[in-house]
């Protein structure tokens, strides 16, 4: 699946740090509290967006996180090392290149 948007999504600190890459453009970076609120928030986003998704998380909340969003129909979500990339611009950008 080809995706519209990729997102970036790194957990530290808290919060969840938020880059979405659409058509090879950077958006600004985003931040919520790492609570249930933020993942509605992104939740929110996700559901209001209707085309192809893509997301890449990585942190100390990553595995929490992928499984509350889950992959939906049009949704793939990858759980990325945080050796291989840690933040999430980098991690929008491994959304991106992702097999």
């Amino acid at each position: 699946m080809t995706a519209d948007l990729c997102i970036g999504v790194a957990s530290r600190n808290g919060a969840y740090e938020i880059v979405a890459l659409e058509h090879g453009r950077v958006s600004e970076v985003m931040k919520f509290p790492a609570t249930r609120m933020g993942i509605e928030v992104i939740k929110g986003f996700l559901s209001s967006y209707g085309n192809h998704v893509r997301l890449a998380v990585a942190g100390v909340a990553a595995i929490s996180l992928a499984l509350a969003l889950g992959n939906g129909p049009g949704r793939e979500t990858f759980i990325v090392s945080s050796s291989i990339a840690d933040q999430a611009a980098a991690l929008a950008h491994f959304a991106e290149h992702a097999v």
